[in-house]
């Protein structure tokens, strides 16, 4: 992993004008002087060093052995003799002076490591502050797998430094107040607050974790990117960035459908870290350019890929719903719900769409069919079936993961996988296809960075609901429901089933596609 960050990016970030701290240590004193000397732990050694000692001591013998040493090392030495109190005045100010320094170097230090995950496209940092192992660690998300940074290994008091940094020294919006270690904190730190890395903004997590008493703790510091600027003299639509981030035809065609229809709430769904705010990104902007006449408005929490095109509105979680209520008198034509999160959120944007407004929402729930049910968990007797199954209401969903695209140098035929892909699985495998194109993740090569994948595609299911749909919801359930859609023209497959098309491809390996997508089942079960 360390390889792989620093084949893309420069190890070192900082401009050498800001890295020369303490590049000199000056000798200790002797224990006959620590009362009676102040002076600077280092130095650099281009710069005059100034040394304070109490006149009383100035022709001592320690004294003059010890500055001796000092100026067989730094020749710019001036000694100053003062009085007892003024000597009392300096220590106080050199404390100061030190401890600015090092903030200053640790908060260099997180700037450092924010850009050299950004250059890699890292997508999350994971700070772990662990006493109880006497050491604090970074791991990082490189394409969707969590690798440890073992340059930046650190003791538990740089960890807390660290984290420390981020959270009071480079977030442009915190939750509350400073750094409390006891404390569950959120933040996030402004994409202008750190140009050049093509950073919408990261947002941060932080809190105590076991052993806390000792000082165990984590952060979690997720990095949004940009979406890069069209190029060339023909720009290309949201539905081309999608169809190359692996989305199939039959699916943009029902994107196409998704964004041109006329109200409604249109739900993106899947796990954290599964794309949805990329996939809604464009979707949005491709809306903007088919209507740049429509009026879009966002409410969320906090806004995470800036829409130059749209109002952007932040609200707090318990805030949504006045949120929404305000973009209903702004003469909206579109609205996006950042995330329905409880009942408050979920019924604000059931009342936008029910006034005649598009309304796009994410959710976090684990297929696009299942919505209904995560909405009635929220309130069984305002959000049941019996309300929300209307397909003028709810009109369409989306749900997906992203998986790993093997690296086409050292991945290997499942032939030669011996047993990494486990017997329930071959057996599963078998009923999809010919299993001869099949390929698993190899050993990791120069090309991939020794990441064993050389990117990431999408996998998902959409649905546009229809009144047929809705019926069967209703009356049969979810389950009946899903297999009935599934069997109609131009309805999509399962996930599993557009992730095998992958896997006999030979493009991604079975053993993710189970971790990440959905168990591997006998074709036809998975209905």
């Amino acid at each position: 992993m360390k390889n792989f960050l620093r084949s893309v990016s420069r190890p070192n970030l900082i401009p050498a004008e800001l890295g020369g701290i303490g590049n000199v240590l000056l000798p200790p004193l002797p224990s006959a002087l620590q009362e009676d000397v102040v002076c600077p732990a280092s130095v650099e050694a281009h710069k005059v060093v100034t040394i304070y000692v109490d006149a009383r001591r100035f022709q001592s013998p320690a004294f003059l052995t010890w500055i001796g040493d000092v100026r067989r090392i730094v020749r710019q030495v001036a000694v100053e003799k003062v009085s007892a109190g003024d000597l009392a005045q300096r220590r106080a100010d050199f404390a100061a002076q030190d401890a600015i320094g090092n903030d200053q170097e640790t908060l260099l230090k997180a700037v450092n490591l924010v850009a050299e995950c950004a250059r890699a496209g890292v997508s999350d940092i994971h700070l772990r502050n662990c006493p109880d192992q006497h050491k604090a660690v970074v791991e990082v998300r490189v394409r969707g797998d969590l690798m440890p940074l073992e340059h930046y290994e650190m003791r538990p008091e740089e960890g807390d430094a660290l984290a420390r940094a981020f959270y009071n020294g480079l977030a442009t919006v915190r939750e509350d107040g400073t750094f409390n270690p006891l404390d569950f904190q959120n933040a996030q730190i402004a994409g202008d607050a750190l140009p050049g890395l093509n950073l919408s903004s990261v947002r941060i997590v932080r809190g105590p974790s076991y052993p806390s008493q000792a000082g165990g703790g984590f952060m979690i510091a997720r990095l949004q990117y940009a979406s890069p600027k069209d190029e060339g003299a023909v720009p290309e639509t949201g539905l081309q960035r999608l169809a190359k981030k692996g989305f199939t035809p039959l699916q943009l065609g029902l994107f196409e459908q998704m964004v041109r229809l006329p109200l409604g709430i249109v739900t993106v769904t899947g796990p954290t870290g599964s794309g949805k705010t990329t996939t809604l990104f464009e979707l949005m902007r491709y809306q903007h350019q088919l209507f740049p006449e429509s009026r879009q408005v966002t409410v969320e929490d906090p806004p995470e890929n800036p829409l130059p095109w749209a109002i952007q509105l932040e609200a707090k979680s318990d805030e949504f719903a006045d949120r929404v209520k305000t973009t209903l008198r702004m003469d909206p034509d579109i609205i996006l719900v950042g995330e329905l999160r409880d009942a408050h959120s979920a019924l604000a944007a059931v009342q936008a769409a029910q006034t005649g407004h598009f309304c796009w929402a994410t959710l976090h729930v684990t297929d696009p069919y299942k919505v209904f049910s995560r909405l009635e968990t929220m309130d069984p007797k305002q959000l049941s079936f019996a309300h929300t199954c209307d397909h003028e209401l709810f009109v369409g969903a989306t749900s997906q993961r992203l998986v790993g695209k093997l690296c086409p140098d050292c991945s290997k035929p499942l032939s030669k996988a011996g047993d990494y892909v486990p017997r329930f699985m071959l057996d599963a495998l078998k009923s999809w296809g010919d299993l001869s194109p099949v390929r698993v993740r190899g050993e990791g090569c120069k090309a991939c960075g020794g990441l064993k994948i050389a990117g990431r595609a999408a996998v998902a299911e959409l649905v546009i609901t229809d009144e047929s749909f809705m019926e069967d919801v209703l009356r049969q359930g979810i389950l009946v429901a899903r297999k009935n859609h599934r069997q109609k023209a131009g309805a999509d497959k399962s996930m599993l089933a557009n992730a095998m098309d992958l896997v006999l491809r030979g493009e991604v390996c079975p053993v993710d596609v189970h971790r990440g997508v959905h168990r591997l089942v006998t074709r036809g079960e998975e209905r």
